[in-house]
């Protein structure tokens, strides 16, 4: 597989990620000509966010206006990590550095592990459950919602866990001793998988939690038949546990 096509399932994987946000109750989800967006009914609390965004064929007065459009509606947005230069150069507002190898250490990367780079799995001597009940879903959300959304309902204990239920996406909760101290979550579009919700309790942190939660979650997604799995790391601390795993940056 070439980095360009690796690339390529790391951004639709973000895109899918997202798009799952959208299947629930409580939520909307639009698709325009250009792009989609998720964002929550009115009077309900979730996350809002534009993805797949397509607009390289435009001409560049046009590619400019749906650019604008889309900041008006002061959402985060999800670009494509193949988008050309002009295009990236169009959303800063200036001449950047893009698809040059230089990136911020510290800063998100971009990671993939192929079915046949991935490693033995060794289980280890804390518990790892794989969420199955909406009472395991709801402890699952909360720490979801807290380390990561800052206490705010992105993941709903309720409306969400049908995505459990009808497979979309597969919740992991590890246990130290009695206590739910790390989690993580795979989304699996037709082989292709990626990695979301990594995250442990604070107070427990640096203790190989985050890692073994991981494994546990990637090893289960080979075996259920992917070919790549990728994930988003938000700094380098993260990135470093999935290079351990034998995940690659690709830039």
């Amino acid at each position: 597989m070439t980095d360009r096509e690796i690339k390529q399932y790391i951004s639709s994987g973000a895109d899918f990620y997202v798009s799952l946000f959208g299947e629930a109750v409580h939520m909307q989800k639009v698709d325009t000509e250009f792009y989609s967006y998720v964002k929550p009914k009115e009077g309900e609390h979730g996350i809002s966010f534009i993805y797949r965004v397509h607009i390289e064929d435009l001409p560049t007065e046009q590619k400019k206006m749906v650019i604008d459009e889309m900041k008006a509606m002061q959402m985060p947005i999800w670009l494509d990590l193949l988008i050309s230069a002009e295009t990236a150069s169009l959303f800063s507002g200036k001449e950047g550095k893009h698809d040059q190898t230089e990136y911020d250490e510290d800063g998100e990367s971009y990671l993939a592990l192929l079915l046949e780079e991935k490693r033995e799995y060794q289980e280890g001597n804390d518990e790892i459950i794989q969420v199955r009940t909406a009472e395991e879903f709801a402890v699952w959300a909360r720490i979801a919602n807290d380390v990561l959304a800052g206490g705010k309902p992105d993941m709903h204990p309720v409306y969400h866990y049908h995505l459990c239920e009808e497979g979309l996406m597969k919740c992991y909760i590890l246990y130290h001793g009695n206590t739910p101290v790390s989690i993580a979550a795979t989304m699996n579009d037709h082989g292709a998988v990626s990695l979301e919700f990594v995250a442990t309790i604070p107070e427990m942190r640096r203790r190989g939690f985050a890692k073994a939660v991981c494994e546990k979650a990637v090893t289960d997604a080979f075996s259920d038949g992917a070919f790549i799995v990728t994930v988003r790391a938000v700094d380098a601390a993260a990135r470093r546990i999935y290079q351990s795993m034998g995940f690659k940056v690709y830039r």
